[in-house]
């Protein structure tokens, strides 16, 4: 009869220990005759589902999740006794030997949770049902079992941080660390059958996460559905092979490889009608809470056993918060400060298991650095013509199934603002990030763009405070260091000590600020044996009325210098001076950092947040030249603590501004919503210092 649809309805545990009565569930039955509902089975369903059989009564079908031993006990009797049946989906780890069980001898019954924790960490399966009661099922009982996958694998989704692994996490936690550990992280979860997951790698006791790629898992899905059938073909012997899905997640993989296992249907929780012409493969489930009483039952199964209210109380599964690809775009050509954090990023991306696209101008000198990395590069010549741009972006997004596009300067902001805006003309839905790395006054439509997009993402808390002063909400603003990629073996130190200052002419950097602070140090001692060096100057003679000559010869200017050697110069000093009246993170900073130097800093933008006066560097105003001649003279004189701030410093880059720490915070931003906190500062760093 046509207009008329099958309602599915989804159980898991069904006792007093998980919240949901026998009682009740008894009064769901009894509803269910008392509306005229048979219940058929999943068999029975396809049939109708694929136009061999009609729906030419009220049909319901009622589907258990997980095989807890309640449902032996509770379901099982209750169901006989009213003359109806049941489909069981088994998890088929859990499925242990031994004989079938009655009341007596399970003398405590767990909740769902409590039995998933001793299956996933102990091995104990004693709270679902065993082999000997699956096959009674079958074979005595007139019921069906079915798959519901080898162990429910769950999988962190994303970096939506939930605590840190406790007693109170989500049970599947115990199933992606397998053993617990309070100081392990937690993060929202999902299906690991719709989900490529960010996994756990341990190494020197520490743990860091790396996303797994479509093709593992493939072969994840492949391997568990073969071993997980071919344990349920024993127990069931039926010729058609039906699957549940765990949370009820899927996605294209996971359908296909169902298919390529030999499952003919496979039950979601997605909401619709259950009819002729309805796809078998997404077999539709209304789930029941535990707070659901008969009324629920009967409202529900008005409205799912008629297929037109049944279509329209829809509900489709959609993946939220998949990061798979991440595409970042600059028209800057140049090797500069925030074009090297972009390589960084791509870099940190990749090795956390992320696909990475890359849209730069023709001819970038970040095309080899990229291309090098294994990054897409993709040119775009004309970022002038914004619209162009923006609709060529569009393309490159839909075609590379980009999930989030992370933009560096202004003319790439306002194209990926236009992009997002013709997304919403049926483009690929994407998250839009803007870097930030300066504290200068943002443009006037900073606020706009960080609505349009998904917000800012500053390099330190002095830039992102500047950004809410001028009107940038809160959570439209986050904070992600500066990264450095060092070569990881201790500098070699030059036999005298070397005082290096790296920077540019621009006012900004100070560059006159640190040749006047030599000038104060050397009017009072001569410091012999001290190398001054100034990086990134060329002519010192436009210098000439803030030092004497005497001074200006002292210091050496080997000019602008490649990045390898300015790296290389720095691990032979021992001292960095920052002289900035402006700054927000230098990347010279976190390289100084690196090589062990003890680092003197104005109180410019952001370096108060990786410093602390006195313990791993010294701080001065800005422009404070007296100051900085006192720093410099007080670790010339005292190597030790020196040294000490040098080791110290090295812990603090290669705890947070590894290429590991920079993946982790990246993808802590990315995977944010709308009502989480911001990520605003960095974490810990005092008591790293003080270990």
């Amino acid at each position: 009869m046509l207009g008329k649809s099958v309602p599915v309805f989804c159980y898991h545990a069904v006792c007093e220990e998980d919240g949901h009565s026998p009682a009740t569930f008894a009064s769901h039955l009894d509803m269910i005759q008392e509306m005229g509902f048979k219940t058929i089975t999943a068999d029975h369903l396809y049939e109708i589902c694929m136009g061999r059989k009609p729906i030419d009564d009220k049909y319901v079908v009622l589907t258990f999740d997980d095989c807890h031993i309640s449902n032996w006990i509770n379901v099982v009797p209750m169901l006989e006794e009213r003359g109806m049946t049941g489909v069981f989906f088994a998890v088929s780890d859990f499925i242990g030997q031994g004989k079938i069980r009655s009341r007596a001898d399970v003398p405590q019954m767990l909740s769902m949770r409590e039995s998933f924790i001793k299956a996933l960490s102990e091995n104990d399966n004693s709270q679902f049902m065993n082999e000997a009661e699956l096959k009674s099922l079958v074979h005595d009982k007139g019921m069906e079992v079915y798959a519901h996958t080898c162990r429910h694998q769950g999988c962190f989704k994303d970096f939506r941080f939930k605590g840190n692994f406790s007693a109170d996490s989500h049970w599947s936690t115990w199933g992606v660390y397998r053993k617990f550990d309070s100081e392990l992280p937690t993060y929202d979860y999902g299906s690991a059958f719709a989900y490529n997951g960010l996994w756990p790698q341990f190494r020197k006791g520490k743990v860091t996460f790396k996303r797994r790629s479509d093709d593992e898992r493939r072969k994840f899905i492949r391997e568990d559905f073969k071993t997980c059938l071919e344990k349920i073909k024993k127990i069931n012997g039926a010729r058609r092979q039906f699957f549940c899905w765990p949370w009820g997640d899927f996605d294209v993989i996971g359908m296909q490889e169902a298919a390529a296992a030999g499952f003919c249907g496979t039950f979601t929780l997605e909401r619709s009608a259950n009819m002729l012409g309805t796809d078998p493969m997404r077999i539709n489930r209304i789930g029941v809470g535990t707070s659901k009483d008969a009324a629920w039952i009967k409202q529900r199964l008005h409205m799912y056993s008629n297929e037109a209210s049944a279509m329209l109380c829809f509900k489709f599964f959609t993946k939220r918060n998949d990061i798979g690809k991440v595409l970042y775009i600059t028209d800057t050509e140049k090797l500069s400060g925030g074009s090297r954090q972009l390589i960084n990023s791509a870099r940190a991306m990749i090795h956390a298991g992320l696909g990475v696209v890359a849209v730069l101008k023709p001819g970038s000198k970040l095309i080899p650095e990229l291309e090098e990395l294994g990054v897409e590069v993709i040119v775009l010549d004309d970022f002038k013509n914004m619209l162009a741009a923006a609709g060529f972006l569009s393309h490159v997004i839909e075609e590379h199934q980009v999930d989030v596009v992370h933009t560096y300067h202004n003319r790439a902001v306002k194209i990926g603002c236009i992009a997002k805006g013709l997304s919403l003309l049926g483009g690929r839905k994407f998250k839009l990030f803007f870097n930030r790395g300066v504290i200068y006054k943002p443009n006037p439509l900073a606020p706009l763009f960080s609505l349009i997009g998904n917000g800012y993402i500053c390099n330190s808390a002095k830039s992102r405070e500047v950004l809410l002063k001028h009107f940038v909400l809160p959570k439209r603003a986050q904070v992600v260091y500066n990264s450095f990629v060092g070569g990881g073996r201790k500098p070699k130190r030059a036999a005298e000590t070397s005082i290096i200052y790296v920077g540019n002419e621009g006012h900004a950097k100070g560059p006159d600020v640190y040749i006047k602070a030599v000038d104060r140090l050397l009017a009072q001692d001569k410091c012999e044996g001290v190398r001054f060096i100034a990086v990134g100057m060329e002519d010192l003679s436009a210098y000439r009325d803030v030092a004497s000559p005497a001074t200006l010869e002292r210091i050496e200017c080997p000019g602008y210098i490649p990045h390898e050697e300015v790296v290389k110069l720095l691990a032979t000093s021992h001292i960095y001076v920052m002289s900035s009246r402006q700054e927000s993170m230098p990347n010279t900073l976190l390289e100084a950092f690196e090589c062990g130097l003890a680092a003197i800093c104005t109180k410019a933008g952001g370096t108060a947040e990786l410093i602390r006066d006195g313990v791993n560097g010294l701080l001065c105003e800005v422009e404070d030249t007296e100051a900085l001649a006192t720093s410099m003279k007080r670790l010339i004189e005292d190597g030790e603590l020196r040294s000490e701030m040098g080791r110290l410093n090295r812990r603090i880059v290669r705890s947070f501004m590894s290429t590991t720490a920079k993946a982790q915070s990246l993808l802590t931003v990315y995977s944010s919503l709308p009502g989480d906190k911001p990520q605003t500062a960095l974490p810990d760093i005092d008591r790293l210092i003080k270990k």
